[in-house]
């Protein structure tokens, strides 16, 4: 079952999850969009396991907790354009429940603990020693790399982006990795043209939201998510990065000014 989100953080909130609850629910999927945690404990007080989709989050904290940590498990991605990259795919399963993470072991290896016997129908999805070598070497770097995110989003705000855009909502306790920092605008693939024509990298994602899409139309039919859907179609990422200077936050608010 999907439930709508907040307008402001793109994120479920609690009482969007509770009235898509069911006595059919067994658990709860929260993502944290765009780099902003989503209110895992608090979803953890409905009484559900909550995975933890923190695959755009790494380095967020809220609470001062760090982002994939915040559920009973958390999926991770190490895809080059992540916030903490390997140089191929990759990925993780973050958790403190010893049965969750002996299942994931078993299941990343074709369903099998011991090379021999198969316990389950699973998958090749073994990170290989390369990718892993690689992260350990990235890993200490990724506190500071999130920090000049965020030094490029607060820049942004200071530079007077929210005067032509919305700006993205930081929850209460969160301090975002912004993986993507997306701000809304109500004619955003208008704007997005006309800001790659000025030389500045801007997109739309998730333009069909998930309950829209064709392999969900069994779960979704005549489901309406109005915030959801008014988020993508408006929504349009800006350029972030670690290395984001006031010059260059400068020179994309001026764009977005003339073309807004």
């Amino acid at each position: 079952m999907f439930c709508d989100v907040d307008p402001a953080t793109r994120n479920v909130t609690p009482a969007t999850v509770r009235a898509a609850l069911t006595p059919r629910t067994k658990a709860i999927v929260a993502v944290d969009l765009f780099g902003c945690p989503a209110p895992v404990p608090e979803l953890r007080e409905l009484g559900l396991p909550v995975l933890e989709d923190a695959a755009q989050a790494m380095g967020a904290r809220l609470e001062r907790r760090n982002a994939g940590a915040l559920g009973d498990a958390a999926t991770i991605s190490f895809y080059p354009s992540k916030n903490l990259p390997c140089l191929g795919d990759g990925g993780a399963i973050a958790t403190d429940d010893d049965e969750v993470a002996e299942l994931a072991r078993t299941l990343r290896f074709h369903g099998s603990r011991d090379k021999q016997t198969f316990a389950y129908v699973g998958y090749n999805s073994r990170l290989d020693e390369l990718q892993a070598g690689i992260l350990r070497v990235m890993l200490p770097e990724l506190d500071r790399w999130c920090d000049g995110r965020r030094a490029a989003a607060a820049a942004y705000a200071r530079a007077g982006l929210g005067e032509h855009v919305a700006l993205p909502g930081v929850p209460p306790g969160a301090d975002p990795a912004w993986h993507l920092f997306v701000v809304a605008h109500e004619r955003a693939d208008e704007l997005a043209a006309q800001l790659n024509r000025a030389g500045i990298g801007a997109r739309g994602y998730y333009r069909v939201p998930l309950h829209r899409q064709p392999a969900m139309a069994g779960y979704a039919r005549g489901l309406e998510l109005p915030a959801t859907e008014e988020l993508a179609r408006t929504n349009l990422a800006v350029p972030i990065s670690p290395v984001l200077d006031a010059e260059q936050v400068a020179e994309v608010v001026a764009a977005v000014a003339a073309a807004a």
